[in-house]
């Protein structure tokens, strides 16, 4: 990188780098590529294998492992922000605010804006779109789907589609298209956690409506036409195909679970189609990531479909706003399980994002952090971000890390801080945003290192 490549503020942020990395910063590209890795450069972003390892390449054709902060564009509505060092240096001068910020965000050793970034930093910083679909999300009150199968549906698939293919043609510095949060997929989890589920969902649907209509023709197609044999296998009286509703099955039965899981399939095929076809037809190079799936809520004949469409697989552990069905080994998932991401991998075949993570410790400004685990200090929280970036860096298929949050926010639905890098007041919390950069810096330079 050269200083007449990147704006002044970004080269005094590297300057400030440079005590810890000394020649990283002449080694990366302005997207934050390693020119190291060096292959074919198209222009915009993609993935590919180099050196051993799945990358991010960046628009100039370098490899690049991405660090991102989420969650950016919650400064400016945030009730704490008035309060902070940024507001009394900068007031609501968005430009100014968002330099700042990015300078901040490169001296510990993040070059990504993850996803949810403000206007004013996607011309400087490379960031992930990110669009509503659906509030079925895990964490959402009330979990509400919707009909995948309706010309609704389609038709809000054709325009934010559309919309994200256009941005990311226009601007080289959108890494990929991911869709808000996840669907909750599982359906032992959701049944037992929320009461209901996607399959149940469409199956409740009045008689007429395009899910329920696709429904019962899975229905005839897996029973081949024989409302006998479905009864039989069962255990139910339907005197009709029609008549089949959630009330009146055992939902644990067998051999209901084992069609609902085929349905929930087809779901997912329909889904992930409608979504990325029009995707594929603005922008065919364009990189789709979907569903931020949240760990352990992907069940493998979703994450089957979901394959055949992404390029990328987001995934978010922990989080647990309910608890898992299954006791976890760690339950706290601030340690990255190696075992499981494996599977996943194998499963998909595709690179994968640590979309969303990150752990929270006990401050007198934010005693209670809510969502993700908390720790009862810094130090540990610190030596549980070193111990889990380098864990997961050390996979060849990670290409991607971004933690959540910037600014600490209180949040009335969890009655807790969403906790972030800086305090409420706006102040890093020292020394954890150091060591922060310093496991960033050390892995970026691990990489930039390897044969």
């Amino acid at each position: 990188m050269t200083a007449h490549s990147v704006p002044l503020r970004l080269v005094l942020g590297m300057c400030l780098l440079a005590d810890f990395t000394p020649t990283l910063a002449a080694q990366t590209d302005r997207f934050g590529g390693l020119e190291v890795v060096s292959v074919r450069a198209t222009g915009h972003f993609r993935v590919e294998q180099s050196r051993g390892r799945w990358w991010f390449i960046t628009p100039e054709g370098h490899g690049m492992l991405a660090l991102g902060v989420n969650h950016l564009n919650e400064v400016k509505n945030a009730p704490e922000y008035p309060h902070t060092v940024l507001a009394r240096t900068h007031g609501r001068d968005w430009p100014r605010v968002f330099a700042a910020i990015e300078q901040q965000c490169r001296e510990w050793g993040f070059n990504t804006a993850g996803f949810h970034t403000p206007p004013e930093l996607r011309g400087t910083m490379p960031y992930v779109i990110s669009t509503v679909f659906a509030t079925a999300s895990f964490w959402h009150e009330p979990l509400a789907y919707v009909d995948v199968f309706a010309s609704a549906f389609a038709a809000d698939a054709e325009t934010k589609a559309r919309a994200a293919a256009a941005e990311m043609k226009a601007n080289p510095m959108a890494i990929a298209w991911t869709w808000n949060d996840s669907l909750s997929w599982d359906l032992v989890f959701t049944r037992r956690t929320r009461s209901t589920d996607f399959v149940s969902f469409l199956r409740e649907l009045p008689a007429g409506a395009p899910g329920r209509e696709r429904y019962l023709a899975f229905l005839r197609s897996r029973h081949d036409g024989d409302l006998a044999r479905l009864n039989a296998a069962y255990g139910t009286r339907f005197t009709s195909f029609e008549d089949v509703r959630t009330p009146r099955l055992e939902l644990e039965c067998a051999a209901v679970f084992a069609d609902d899981r085929e349905f929930l399939r087809l779901i997912a095929r329909h889904y992930y189609q409608t979504i990325s076809t029009v995707f594929r037809r603005e922008h065919p190079g364009g990189l789709l990531m979907g569903d931020r799936f949240h760990l352990r809520d992907h069940p493998d004949e979703v994450l089957e479909e979901a394959a055949r469409f992404i390029d990328v697989l987001g995934i978010q552990p922990g989080d647990h706003f309910y608890p898992p069905v299954t006791p976890l080994t760690r339950p706290d998932e601030t340690w990255f399980d190696t075992a499981e991401f494996d599977r996943l991998h194998r499963i998909t075949g595709k690179p994968i994002v640590i979309a969303d993570h990150q752990c929270g410790f006990f401050d007198r400004q934010t005693p209670k952090t809510g969502g993700w685990f908390q720790y009862a200090t810094a130090e540990e929280a610190a030596d549980s971000y070193d111990r889990f970036l380098r864990d997961a860096g050390a996979r060849p298929y990670i290409i991607g890390y971004f933690r959540c949050q910037y600014l600490s926010i209180y949040k009335d639905q969890l009655k807790r801080y969403k906790q972030g890098l800086l305090a409420p007041d706006g102040t890093p919390f020292e020394p954890y945003v150091s060591r922060l950069a310093r496991a960033n810096r050390e892995l970026l330079r691990q990489l930039a290192a390897r044969p």
